[in-house]
């Protein structure tokens, strides 16, 4: 393998695709996943050098499957890598990206920081190109990061690339925090290099702001970096520059000096883009001298390379589709061959295809016949539980209907009796007048709550909201109740603010006149029952606060339950246990909800929301 890879490095292509057959036999023999994707990753790599992207592009791809059986996340890394290089080569920006970014999440789970701090200003040159600023800056920072942690010294050349997004986007302040920055690190690290492209970025703000003698001497010293660094295109290029300042200081005989040392330099290298650059800058020159007939030479030299760099990008681009064309011919006899392959298997699977489609059909009825049974099963037991539901309603209507109702109306009949026979004096009658009072008003509560709890039962309970101010109901409630709360010694207390709401008026007289007749069950002499009220962004809290007795911390989850839950009064005054739970389910079907908090001995606060008018 080692003798393999050295001879694709040495570009002797021929010699190191003959041994791709015997090393993949090698490696399929002894069940070798990597190295048999190395095979592939290696192959690969050879048609990338040679242009032969179709086939490159293949190999790698059977790489990749090799390569995630072997769970080797880098050799899965490199071939995003190298799929984004021929991707960014052929213009296809969009899946350059996709592949580098799969490179960066495998480099990412490796937490190989090292390779991804490179990897991501990769991804950012590639976003910077295609005007993506945003994106290019996020990754930018993610490199420089990385590059400040495990690589100080090479982190100027990302802050400069980033420091020249921020001058494209006119953030010239940030621009030369970060210049500044990366000069720092060049120097402390001496990389003259990156020094030179520092100076050179500072120039570029300072020529833009026409402050040419602090742009002049930024490039100067830019200048004298490229050199020692032997970057002889950058520094032929800071002569230019240096050139064009000159002639914006009417330095006429300089400028001509620079840019001819330039021009000189540029032809050596061959660098036609700055060629012209040069030729365009020498025609303003000589224009700014009035030489208009040397200006017009200048003038046609630089259409001369103009066209010439046209014509050039035009054969490069018709290079490119001639060898893109030969590469989709040769993948396509590769696909004519995979489905020859393909084609000699067919006959031995259709036999197979056959058997596994009847158990296929066979265990399709099955599951089909297996489904029915179980949602016929389910029907029946979805019945009974219905039914058994619907007895429990029944039997505990009845249990109420037998008991509480039957022994209020009783007694309140036995003491009519007795008035009616005159078995008691007027005095007499005159005393449990009030008692009467409570059982009747007790009795009227019971009834009600008996009516919507089985209302409610039935599913036959439907809110039908409408604006109403709470404060006006509550205070009806307050002049029903004041009599039985001036007989247990109970102050009664309206805060409410105008409290306008959206619900079913009739549920919400319901659930206060349950609530107020809970809180004066549980109060005692002296204790009083204080209703408060909270404005919030959609809803309004109404408070039901009381200085009772309280509610064990064991019951307070009992109030709303299923099952009935009650306690007796501080007179023994009874109850069905339906009317906490009534107010639960009519707040809920005006899109609110009840809440509870009690302190044993304290009393309690009941809260409920409802939904603020418009």
């Amino acid at each position: 393998m080692k003798y393999f890879e050295n001879m694709w490095r040495a570009e002797e292509f021929d010699m190191a695709l003959s041994y791709e057959p015997k090393l993949l036999s090698i490696s399929n023999t002894i069940k070798y996943n990597k190295g048999i994707g190395n095979v592939y990753q290696h192959i690969g790599n050879v048609h990338n050098l040679t242009q032969q992207h179709i086939k490159a592009f293949y190999n790698y791809d059977q790489a990749a499957t090799y390569f995630k059986k072997a769970n080797h996340q880098r050799g899965l890394a490199i071939i995003n890598n190298n799929k984004s290089t021929i991707e960014q080569g052929r213009g296809n920006s969009e899946k350059a990206i996709h592949h580098i970014l799969e490179a960066n999440l495998y480099f990412e789970r490796m937490k190989d920081s090292l390779v991804l701090s490179s990897t991501y200003n990769n991804l950012a040159n590639i976003y910077s190109d295609i005007d993506n600023y945003e994106l290019a800056e996020e990754y930018y920072r993610k490199s420089i990061a990385l590059k400040k942690k495990f690589r100080p010294n090479k982190v100027g050349s990302a802050l400069n690339n980033l420091a020249l997004i921020y001058i494209d986007l006119g953030k010239i302040d940030e621009a030369e925090k970060l210049i500044n920055e990366a000069l720092k690190i060049s120097k402390k690290n001496n990389r003259t290099l990156d020094k030179a492209m520092a100076y050179t970025r500072l120039a570029n703000l300072y020529k833009a702001n026409k402050e040419y003698e602090k742009s002049k001497k930024y490039y100067d010293s830019s200048y004298c970096n490229a050199v020692q660094a032997q970057n002889y295109r950058v520094a032929a290029n800071i002569k230019q520059q240096l050139g064009e300042i000159a002639i914006k200081l009417k330095n006429y005989s300089e400028a001509e000096v620079l840019l001819d040392e330039a021009r000189t330099e540029l032809v050596r290298l061959d660098i036609p883009p700055l060629l012209l650059t040069n030729y365009r800058q020498s025609a303003t020159l000589d224009s700014a001298r009035n030489n208009f007939a040397s200006a017009f030479i200048w003038q046609k030299k630089y259409q001369q390379i103009a066209d010439q760099i046209s014509r050039n990008e035009s054969t490069e681009k018709i290079s490119k589709a001639e060898i893109r064309f030969k590469s989709e011919l040769e993948q396509l006899k590769l696909l004519e061959e995979k489905e020859k392959q393909e084609l000699k298997t067919q006959g031995a699977l259709f036999k197979y295809r056959i058997f596994t489609f009847i158990s296929i059909g066979m265990f399709v009825i099955g599951a089909i016949f297996l489904f029915f049974i179980i949602k016929t099963r389910r029907e029946r037991k979805r019945y009974i539980a219905e039914l058994n539901e619907s007895n429990q309603v029944k039997n505990k209507l009845f249990s109420i209907i037998s008991h509480d109702l039957k022994n209020e109306i009783h007694g309140l009949d036995g003491t009519l009796n007795l008035l009616k026979e005159n078995a008691i004096s007027k005095e007499e009658f005159e005393e449990i007048v009030p008692l009467l009072s409570n059982r009747t008003h007790q009795t009227s509560i019971m009834l009600n709550n008996l009516l919507n709890w089985s209302k409610s039962q039935m599913n036959e309970l439907n809110a039908k909201p409408t604006e109403f101010n709470i404060k006006d109901v509550i205070q009806n409630k307050f002049s029903f109740f004041e009599p039985k709360a001036a007989r247990k010694n109970i102050q009664l207390n309206n805060k409410l603010d105008a409290t306008l709401v959206y619900a079913d008026k009739d549920m919400f007289s319901i659930v206060s006149q349950n609530l107020l007749a809970n809180a004066i069950k549980f109060c005692k002499s002296g204790d009083s029952i204080t209703l408060l009220s909270n404005e919030k962004e959609k809803h309004y809290e109404i408070y039901f606060q009381d200085t009772g007795v309280g509610i064990p911390e064991e019951n307070l989850h009992k109030l709303f339950s299923e099952d009935t839950f009650t306690t007796k009064g501080t007179q023994q005054e009874a109850g069905t246990g339906l009317g906490l739970k009534i107010c639960k389910e009519l707040v809920e079907l005006n899109k609110g909800e009840i809440k509870v908090k009690s302190i044993l001995g304290e009393g309690s606060t009941f809260c409920i929301t409802l939904p603020k008018a418009s």
